[in-house]
């Protein structure tokens, strides 16, 4: 019998790639240089023939280590061995997602010993951005990665080829698909005109990674069965909810020229910085891991009831009690009776009858009264973008509160007369022509995925954004007084449908 490729995966599957007969044997060769795989003897087996078929197609035994055969096309030229290739991969790929793993579309880069995927669809810049990456970071692959998970619950990611390099004569390349690395966040990546980074929920999470993962479509479109179609759904939906309740995610912009990188460095929640004792670039913000605990889970705000102690759509770490008292002052995390949402809010007292909670922005306290048992955990810190702040408990945060209520209500009054003189300034027109070119706002059209974004740029500013829901421009003071929204919107270029 023919040498077989060893393959073997973070998750523990350990694969023994097979050819049966000599057109395979060279589509297996060359698979074998392209993943840098060695050869083996013991695992499960993937048989590897090529047939009259013009469709490559798999067929798997029984059970879950059973082997798996995979039919091919005839390599008439190099465009079908990379087909068959791709196929093998492929069937990997399939199989891991069987076991919770998805072969993702994204790039995969590596910093300081931990792995961040950039995930989104062709186009959007993944190569670009994996090329504009420099030292420490490092490029690992440009196109795919299969992320698996082990048996403690740990995300790998395993750096993937990127097959559109081997057709039509291109450069090909190869990749060391063995060496998985720890996956810390995921960045679903969009083209705009400034870099900028804003955390996501995990329900957008979920449907970004699945929106994300590839081949799930070609897949179902492929089976014929709808049970066997059903299933595939399946496995996909719970692996990505899983990847996205364990894995913090982000939706990164691009710029065409900025370094995004030193941006998400400041917010990466990356482990090796804090076994090893770095800190953070000099003069900027600390890095997650060293202002919150190990024990952290993070969740997305969303909603008006905490405001303006906490405000949508930042990124909270709620940290576990262990067993600590829970002091009214404190923000807890907590299910709702029908334990269809996550409710975060303030302690307001706690006693032998139970703990009364209240959001900072709600007249009546909560009706249900919980129990120590009941809580998830303490709210310890807030972060939006790169900026990320203590969040008090105890008396300290019930006097937070209360400076915060009086500072508010101070502002209000105070504020009522330059809001009306502001107010009666702007309405008198734009002062904008008394500005130099270089300092008028522009009005900039950028295309991203699937929607058309219409923006006012002072430099490299953005001072002012098209609402296309309700038809009206949202333009920062001061620059209300520079620029008429109605002339704006009566002249808006035509937009994509």
């Amino acid at each position: 019998m023919l040498p077989g490729l060893r393959l073997s995966l973070a998750d523990g599957e350990l694969w023994i790639i097979r050819p049966v007969d000599d057109k395979a044997a060279a589509i297996v060769t060359e698979l074998g240089r392209v993943m840098r795989l060695g050869t083996g003897e013991t695992g499960r087996e993937l048989y590897v023939a090529v047939s009259g078929e013009h469709r490559p197609s798999c067929h798997s035994g029984f059970g879950p280590s059973g082997s798996v055969v995979c039919f091919l096309p005839e390599p008439t030229d190099p465009d079908m061995q990379a087909v068959g290739m791709d196929r093998i991969a492929a069937t990997v790929a399939r199989v891991a997602l069987g076991r919770g793993g998805l072969l993702l579309h994204a790039a995969l880069a590596e910093y300081q010993g931990s792995g961040f995927a950039m995930a989104g669809p062709s186009g959007v810049g993944k190569s670009t951005a994996s090329s504009r990456l420099r030292p420490p970071w490092r490029s690992l692959c440009d196109d795919a990665a299969l992320v698996v998970r082990d048996r403690t619950e740990q995300w790998w990611a395993h750096p993937w080829p990127t097959w559109s390099r081997f057709f039509q004569g291109g450069s090909g390349g190869s990749w060391p698909v063995e060496r998985a690395i720890p996956l810390r966040a995921i960045f679903f990546l969009s083209q705009s005109p400034s870099d900028g980074l804003e955390p996501v929920n995990a329900t957008q999470a979920t449907a970004l990674t699945l929106e994300s993962a590839v081949g799930l479509v070609w897949e179902a479109n492929r089976l014929t069965d709808e049970g066997a179609a059903r299933v595939l759904s399946s496995d996909g939906v719970r692996a990505a909810r899983a990847l996205a309740s364990a894995v913090p995610a982000y939706a990164l912009k691009l710029s065409l020229g900025g370094r995004f990188w030193r941006e998400i460095e400041r917010v990466l929640p990356v482990a090796a910085l804090a076994e090893s004792g770095q800190s953070s670039r000099e003069g900027g913000p600390p890095s997650v891991d060293s202002l919150i605990a190990r024990d952290s889970r993070r969740l997305v705000y969303a909603g008006t009831s905490m405001n303006p102690t906490l405000a949508e759509p930042e990124l909270l770490h709620v940290r576990q009690c262990a067993g600590e008292r829970v002091r009214p002052g404190d923000i807890v995390c907590f299910k709702s009776p029908d334990g269809n949402l996550t409710i975060v809010h303030r302690v307001v007292a706690a006693g032998p009858d139970g703990i009364h909670t209240r959001g900072d922005n709600n007249p009546t306290d909560d009706p249900q009264v919980l129990r120590t048992a009941d809580i998830i955990g303490r709210v310890t810190a807030a972060q939006i973008g790169a900026r990320i702040r203590r969040i008090p408990g105890g008396w300290r945060g019930l006097a937070a509160l209360r400076c915060g209520r009086l500072r508010r209500e101070v502002w209000g009054r105070a504020g009522s007369v330059p809001h009306r003189l502001y107010g009666l300034v702007a309405g008198l027109g734009p002062f904008g022509r008394v500005l130099p070119r270089s300092l008028r706002p522009r009005l900039v059209r950028f295309d991203a995925r699937y929607r058309v974004f219409l923006k006012l740029l002072v430099g490299r500013q953005t001072v002012g954004q098209y609402d296309d829901r309700r038809g009206e421009w949202h333009i920062k003071r001061p620059f209300r007084l520079l620029v008429d929204g109605r002339t704006l919107s009566a002249g808006l270029p035509q937009r994509r449908a």
